[in-house]
């Protein structure tokens, strides 16, 4: 079974030096958003669409595990980014 997607008409609006889309509180509680939410934008070749997607924060032990890694192998991964 799909997922019914929400569809509402929105107006591009100035937003001092941007132009916005308003998401609905009731929008922003269904994707369980806050204002550090992150989300990926993806513009569609054809140009007539525009998908947000909400970005999961990373796992902080993940971080941690990354940090050390790159750490014990600085000289690898520098040598891995010059080539």
């Amino acid at each position: 079974m799909e997922k019914e997607s929400i569809k509402n008409e929105v107006q591009l609006f100035k937003s001092g030096n941007s132009w916005s889309f308003r998401v609905t509180s009731k929008d922003r509680k269904e994707l369980n958003a806050t204002k550090d939410t992150m989300f990926e934008k993806i513009v569609d070749p054809d140009k007539k669409e525009i998908i947000f997607k909400r970005m999961d924060a990373v796992d902080p032990d993940l971080e941690d595990f990354m940090h050390d890694f790159y750490n014990e192998h600085d000289e690898l991964m520098r040598r891995l980014e010059e080539s």
